[in-house]
């Protein structure tokens, strides 16, 4: 699904994302991992492996709010560049060349 929100509306709360997440999770050590294989963390945050770097290795949902807030936004050219293992080029799932929502 092509995310048509800004990163600003959801974090104010004006767009109801929640019943549309389905995030599925292998680390079967975290607290927020559940059968089968899903995460059923409140919110989630995903960046590139370079900010990832510079940031605490636990975070909380609030210091989460708050790194977001901060930092902005993370770009990658492609998905070996972040943990996120869906990821797809805007531009590229334009063309009609990856990515089924």
């Amino acid at each position: 699904m092509l995310n048509i929100f800004s990163e600003k509306s959801i974090l104010e709360g004006v767009v109801d994302i929640s019943h549309k997440s389905h995030v599925h999770c292998t680390v079967n050590n975290c607290n927020w991992w559940s059968e089968p294989n899903l995460c059923v963390a409140e919110k989630l945050l995903v960046v590139s492996d370079d900010f990832a770097k510079e940031l605490p290795s636990e975070m909380d949902v609030e210091q989460t709010n708050q790194i977001v807030s901060q930092k902005g936004l993370s770009p990658v050219s492609e998905c070996a560049e972040s943990c996120c293992k869906t990821f797809v080029p805007r531009e590229q799932y334009n063309r009609g060349e990856g990515g089924k929502g």
